[in-house]
């Protein structure tokens, strides 16, 4: 039987998760996992078709989890379940390597239209992703400045403006400090900002703190 791992943090996300797979995919076995560290121990565990992965999940480095699992697992499958902006975080994360993003606020009926998409091997993009991405190409340039930030940059973008200091932000990323504020310095250059108040405004503006 093929596998499917469900990892996010809350419970009463992962029960109502297997459920609709149950339900809809009953020839497909549900594993769960709770943090990034579990998500790996039952990847090398076992093989998993696709993986439901939130983006927020304790002592969880979510760009790293997501290319840690497309190195050595380029066969699974990666379905982005969040909280977080689609309109932000979406494309970001479909460049990265998951075949479909969706909110946690889904209809169940999307949940299990993006699951049967992603399943069959195509990508799931919602409608308000898809009007993103068009109006994007139609303008020839990039709707939200923060999508021109490298993966670590916009990590160290949302730190930045919740406050955290570049210590903290070396110590939660596990980065040197030098490297910490070498990446700030490349955020403000290209967002064309030179104060941090500056910064949280714009984190406000396109909600990346969300």
């Amino acid at each position: 039987m093929k596998k499917i791992l469900v990892a996010d943090d809350h419970s009463v996300v992962r029960f109502g998760l297997k459920i609709i797979i149950r339900e809809n995919f009953s020839d497909r076995e549900v594993v769960e996992a709770f943090n990034g560290k579990t998500v790996m121990e039952q990847m090398q565990q076992d093989k998993f078709e696709l993986v439901l992965l939130d983006l927020v999940m304790p002592d969880t480095d979510s760009g790293a989890l997501m290319q840690w699992i497309t190195s050595r697992y380029p066969e699974t499958k990666i379905l982005i379940v969040s909280m977080n902006p689609e309109n932000l975080y979406g494309k970001r994360y479909l460049q990265l390597g998951a075949q479909g993003y969706l909110k946690k606020v889904a209809e169940q009926e999307e949940m299990i239209k993006a699951i049967a998409t992603v399943l069959s091997g195509k990508k799931y993009v919602s409608e308000e992703l898809t009007g993103l991405i068009l109006e994007e190409a139609s303008q020839g340039k990039k709707l939200n400045p923060f999508d021109g930030l490298t993966a670590r940059e916009f990590q160290v973008a949302i730190l930045l403006s919740k406050n955290q200091t570049l210590t903290q932000i070396s110590e939660g990323l596990k980065i040197h400090y030098t490297t910490a504020s070498t990446h700030k310095q490349r955020i403000y250059e290209k967002l064309n900002i030179e104060h941090a108040s500056q910064l949280i405004e714009l984190a406000d503006i396109y909600r990346i703190s969300d």
